[in-house]
C-alpha cells in the first residue's frame, strides 16, 4: 500500500473512532463520585428513546438515587430511579422524554446532589403518520379526517394539520403516544375546512405531524 493510501486509511480510521465515541458519549451514565455526597458531573447527555443508567460508585453505605425535579403523568416525577448502593440501575421514564434539558435531585442529599440530564434530538423522525380517509365527500360531510399516528419514539403533545394547498382545513393535538404504539385519530375541520372539500371531486390533502422538538413529518394522499 502506498505512502497516500495509509494515510488516508489512518484519517478515515481517525474520523470513524471519533464518530463512534461521540455517539458511545451521547448516551452516557449518570454517576456519583466516588466519595459522598455528589454527582460525577453537573450534566449529562443522552439519545432521544434511550433508557438512561445510573452508576452509584461511591462505596460507603449511604444509598443514593436520582429523581426528576418535574413531573409527568399522575403527578409522578418524569424520570427516577431506586435508590442503591455501589451498583447500577435504570432511570425509568428517560426512555419517554423529548429533546430538551431536565433538572434531577438525590432524594437522600436533595440539597447537594443536584444535576441536569440534556435530552438530544433525534436525527430521524420519531413519528410516522398516514392518511385513512379516501373519499373527500365523506370527509366533507363528517367534518373529519381519518388519519394513524405511529410512534417510533415516545412522544407527547404532537400536533395534527391537514391541509389543501395552503390552506389550513383543521387541526388537532395527541397528548400521548407511546413507543411502538399506534392512534387512529379524526382530525376535525373548521368551517372554512369543510367548505374548502365541498363539492370537490378530488382534493390532495396534506397532513403534517409535528412533535415538539423533534422532526416534523408530513403525508399527502389524493381524496376521489
Amino acid at each position: 500500500m502506498g505512502r497516500k493510501r495509509i494515510v488516508a486509511a489512518i484519517a478515515v480510521a481517525g474520523v470513524a473512532a471519533l464518530g463512534a465515541s461521540h455517539a458511545l458519549g451521547a448516551s452516557e451514565a449518570i454517576t456519583t463520585s466516588a466519595t459522598c455526597c455528589a454527582y460525577g458531573k453537573s450534566s449529562f447527555t443522552i439519545d432521544r428513546g434511550a433508557l438512561a443508567t445510573f452508576d452509584n460508585e461511591d462505596p460507603g453505605t449511604s444509598p443514593h438515587d436520582v429523581t426528576a425535579f418535574d413531573n409527568g403523568a399522575k403527578n409522578r416525577p418524569l424520570f427516577r430511579t431506586a435508590s442503591i448502593t455501589l451498583g447500577q440501575t435504570p432511570v425509568t421514564g428517560t426512555e419517554a422524554l423529548g429533546a430538551g434539558t431536565y433538572r434531577f435531585f438525590c432524594t437522600v442529599h436533595p440539597t447537594e446532589m443536584q444535576g441536569q440530564l440534556v435530552v438530544n434530538p433525534s436525527s430521524s423522525p420519531t413519528v410516522a403518520v398516514s392518511i385513512l380517509s379516501s373519499k373527500v365527500g365523506q370527509v366533507a360531510n363528517s367534518g373529519k379526517l381519518k388519519v394513524k399516528l405511529r410512534g417510533l419514539l415516545a412522544a407527547n403533545n404532537v400536533s395534527l394539520t391537514a391541509k389543501k394547498g395552503s390552506k389550513k382545513l383543521g387541526s388537532t393535538k395527541v397528548a400521548t403516544l407511546a413507543a411502538g404504539s399506534a392512534q387512529t385519530i379524526k382530525v376535525p375541520l373548521s368551517r372554512a375546512g369543510k367548505n374548502a372539500l365541498k363539492n370537490a371531486g378530488s382534493a390532495k390533502i396534506k397532513v403534517i405531524a409535528s412533535p415538539p422538538g423533534d422532526q416534523t413529518v408530513t403525508v399527502a394522499r389524493r381524496l376521489g
